[in-house]
């Protein structure tokens, strides 16, 4: 994305996001899915969730590490199909 123009980039980002998240969740309805939500999330799926007309994302704090640390958004996504992810036993 750093090769883009920076009027494109933010537009870009976003749309990388929506296609990996699907479509926003109310808020009742990510109140209501939070345990399986949480649970994709460690599992590399992040969600987005619509509040007041904004979106914030749901994402674990390994893929939020690899994404800041590496600088490489690209790279990211490449690395995430790879890396191993914790399993949660059922309660």
């Amino acid at each position: 994305m750093r090769s883009l123009p920076p009027h494109e980039r933010a537009s870009s980002f976003r749309a990388f996001i929506a296609k990996d998240c699907g479509r926003p969740l109310t808020v009742r309805e990510a109140r209501s899915r939070l345990y399986l939500l949480t649970t994709d999330a460690l599992a590399g799926r992040p969600c987005l969730v619509s509040i007041d007309g904004a979106e914030t994302i749901l994402m674990s704090l390994t893929d939020i590490e690899g994404i800041l640390l590496d600088l490489s958004l690209t790279k990211f996504v490449e690395d995430r199909k790879k890396m191993p992810r914790k399993k949660l036993r059922p309660r």
